[in-house]
């Protein structure tokens, strides 16, 4: 999981909130095209294309509009709030022929997590393993178990993430120096040119840190 820090919503999405609040129609169930398509892409945007959740890349079609507080246990204005809303792995479309992965978004469904990548300091409640699994830290007994309630949750351990995670920890090879190491952190920290962060980065970073003190 990475922090992430909300921007301002698209203009066109509160525009279709002004017009739709007299109207009766003001519920995310309503948010026609193109309102809907501009909001998909400005939390991608805001998220780097990385999965709010497990930090897997994404694109616009192979991801959802994710509500952080269920559609389904909110009223009509917090479906509509965008600080409610992050882009998550995994279509929310149904296709006959395919299996939607069982992690993140999808397997959350309905319930709530404990950790929030809204949350400031919500990196800290997470280790990872040179396996590709992501662990509770051992600060305090609380943190460790809302930990563990977020990663089971959303599945963060899934065979496919974990094997993401490896793949992604391939970049720690060949690192032998402070600069070397340094300089991969800056390319883990910071979005790239088409603005996008590397997948899986904060596993990268956290190796980064703990083996050369990277800040």
């Amino acid at each position: 999981m990475k922090y992430i820090q909300k921007r301002q919503e698209p203009q066109i999405f509160s525009e279709w909130k002004a017009t739709e609040t007299p109207a009766g129609n003001y519920h995310y169930k309503h948010l026609p095209n193109p309102q809907r398509g501009s909001v998909h892409i400005s939390l991608l945007s805001e998220q780097g294309y990385i999965c709010c959740y497990c930090c897997k890349r994404v694109e616009q079609n192979n991801s959802h509009i994710e509500h952080l507080d269920p559609q389904s246990k909110t009223d009509a204005e917090l479906s509509v709030e965008y600080t409610n809303m992050l882009a998550s792995c995994g279509r929310d479309t149904y296709k006959p022929d395919y299996r939607w992965p069982d992690y993140c978004g999808n397997k959350k469904g309905d319930r709530a997590i404990k950790v929030s990548p809204l949350q400031a300091n919500c990196e800290e409640f997470f280790n990872y393993s040179s396996t590709g699994e992501i662990l509770p830290t051992a600060n305090n007994l609380a943190q460790q178990k809302d930990a563990q309630t977020t990663i089971e949750v959303l599945g963060l351990n899934h065979y496919d993430l974990m094997q993401g995670r490896i793949q992604a920890l391939e970049a720690l090879q060949g690192i032998m120096t402070q600069e070397e190491a340094e300089l991969l952190a800056q390319v883990c920290q910071q979005m790239n040119a088409q603005g996008r962060y590397q997948p899986f980065c904060n596993a990268v970073l956290y190796f980064l840190k703990d083996d050369f003190g990277v800040s």
